[in-house]
């Protein structure tokens, strides 16, 4: 099956725009690439995104549950079928940003989440996941000054309104996650500008597919 790429990290790290450069990076070299984020992707998921981010309350089980199924449908429509034609699928946020957030963030079972995250995708793992790692404070600070331009715009809702403290369980799990699995998780250090760290991922990426 063709490479799959995540790109992960807490609100401001940066995912959005470095999703989208490396798109048009491995473009650039002649590679066939589908770019997906999530929760999104698919009419049901974006359907589904503000829902999830923010338009009205959730309880933590219901915003699992939306993920999830926002989930199923990407996999289903898109990330499956684009790896089986051989494509390389480059997605912004996958299953290891349920762990993170409604598990280390939440609070909700473990067992519960995994469980949900098999289910939905399917079986189907990334290859590579690039954790964007940078201090929580500076991050919420980007997304406060605008300083990241190419920013999800709907930044400033459920989660991004979270305390520090909330944050600060965010990176500590995701931290822990890349530990556990260094074989698939590269750990880049964020606290950069968009150009510097553009270089880092591709230095990683281009070795990950031996460009």
């Amino acid at each position: 099956m063709s490479p799959f790429i995540t790109l992960e990290g807490g609100d401001g790290a940066g995912k959005t725009t470095q999703t989208g450069l490396l798109v048009e990076r491995l473009q650039m070299v002649g590679i066939d690439v589908v770019q997906v984020r999530e929760p999104g992707g698919t009419a049901l998921g974006e359907a589904l995104r503000p829902l999830i981010k923010g338009e009205v309350e959730a309880s933590p089980l219901a915003e699992l549950l939306l993920l999830e199924t926002a989930r199923a449908q990407l996999v289903e429509e898109v990330i499956a079928p684009a790896l089986a034609a051989g494509k390389t699928v480059v997605s912004d946020r996958f299953y290891d940003s349920t762990v993170a957030y409604q598990g280390f963030g939440r609070g909700l079972d473990m067992q519960i989440i995994q469980d949900l995250n098999r289910i939905a995708s399917a079986g189907i793992s990334p290859d590579a996941t690039l954790l964007l790692d940078i201090d929580p404070a500076t991050a919420l600070g980007r997304i406060g000054n605008g300083a990241d331009q190419r920013n999800d715009p709907e930044s400033q809702q459920r989660f991004e309104s979270q305390p520090l403290e909330f944050h600060e369980r965010l990176i500590e799990g995701y931290r822990s996650m890349a530990a556990e699995d260094p074989t698939r998780w590269f750990v880049i250090d964020a606290n950069t500008g968009v150009d510097r760290l553009g270089e880092k991922i591709w230095a990683v990426v281009s070795s990950v597919l031996k460009l």
